[in-house]
């Protein structure tokens, strides 16, 4: 853990943990998500690499990218490698569509997170047809290059296939992680028809809870899973109280930055937060440090839930991300030596 994430536990507020979201732009139609259809314009090469910089200023340690698609960017390696340049942890959220195109990017990160819903007729019900060839395309050509994993976002037409998303795991050596459905109305529009009932949430997060205490290569925490399980109402994304036993970090520890350049707390409050300052006009601290009232305490996104615990330090979820991360190691390592990227002898 480095100086600026310890500072932020013992109460300065530091941007450890920034989300990017650099373009609007997406080859892909998913159902649960109208991202594309706002349609704004990319920030500049620069003006990104700047706001990059600014972040490492102020004490950024990870960038998550993620869009749209970030792979729509021209310059998404450059910005990627300028920030793996400054000491940042770079992961990047995508489809998969343009990776096999653009493989340069898997020696760009650190980590590669592909949108995956499950089989065939599940993952293109979900997002559109055709998708599940393109994100196994991607599996692919990523399967022992870099470190991999998988987040699945569960509706009505997925929730019955965690076996299959597994045996897919086991396959080209990821780890997944799990979703339920938790855009806001801006960014996901009416997903009533893809929400499964809060008892099928329920059943297939206590499966999961089983599936990862059985070994299987789940990245969620057991804290999130059965946490999560008993949340009141999954169509409600957000609540003003605490509900996962910890105070949300938003905004102390960990913001989003949008497309616009405007700096929320976090994703699920893109367009609700009239208060977010463009980091373009006032810089990325100033922006950061105007993010601090938060209207909720809790939600059901995966990784703000998992933030929280980790910044509250709670150890035991600590210690399995630490697995996690030491798991897909050793599969990336499998996966290599498997596909002869590497020898079994040489260096991962």
């Amino acid at each position: 853990m480095g100086v600026s994430a310890v500072l932020g536990l013992l109460g300065r507020r530091r941007p450890v943990n920034v989300m990017a979201s650099v373009t609007d732009r997406c080859p892909s139609r998913c159902t649960y998500c109208q991202i594309p259809e706002q349609n704004r314009p990319d920030l500049s090469t620069e003006q990104w690499k700047d706001l990059i910089s600014q972040m490492r200023d102020a004490g950024t340690q990870r960038l998550g990218v993620w869009g749209g698609e970030p792979l729509m960017r021209r310059d998404i390696v450059e910005l990627c490698a300028h920030a793996r340049s400054l000491g940042i942890y770079v992961s990047v959220d995508s489809n998969g569509y343009l990776v096999p195109a653009r493989r340069e990017i898997l020696d760009n990160i650190d980590h590669l997170v592909l949108a995956f819903d499950g089989p065939r007729e599940a993952h293109d019900a979900n997002r559109e047809p055709g998708s599940f060839d393109k994100v196994t395309a991607a599996m692919e050509v990523a399967s022992g290059r870099t470190r991999m994993w998988t987040i699945t976002v569960l509706t009505r037409n997925n929730i019955n296939h965690l076996d299959y998303i597994m045996e897919t795991a086991e396959r080209y050596g990821f780890l997944t992680t799990f979703q339920t459905l938790h855009h806001n109305e801006k960014l996901g529009g009416d997903t009533s028809g893809l929400m499964p009932t809060r008892e099928e949430y329920g059943e297939a997060l206590g499966r999961l809870l089983e599936m990862k205490r059985a070994g299987a290569p789940i990245a969620n925490s057991t804290h999130y899973l059965r946490s999560l399980a008993g949340w009141p109402d999954f169509s409600s994304t957000r609540l003003g109280r605490r509900f996962h036993g910890v105070s949300c970090r938003a905004g102390r520890m960990y913001c989003n930055i949008d497309v616009d350049g405007r700096v929320y707390p976090c994703s699920l409050l893109i367009g609700l937060y009239p208060q977010a300052k463009n980091a373009l006009d006032v810089g990325f601290e100033e922006a950061f440090r105007a993010a601090c009232e938060l209207p909720c305490q809790a939600c059901t996104a995966s990784c703000y839930t998992e933030y929280n615990f980790l910044y509250s330090l709670k150890l035991p979820v600590a210690l399995q991300w630490s697995r996690a991360v030491a798991r897909t190691d050793r599969e990336m390592r499998r996966k290599a030596v498997e596909r002869g990227i590497v020898s079994p002898g040489g260096p991962s």
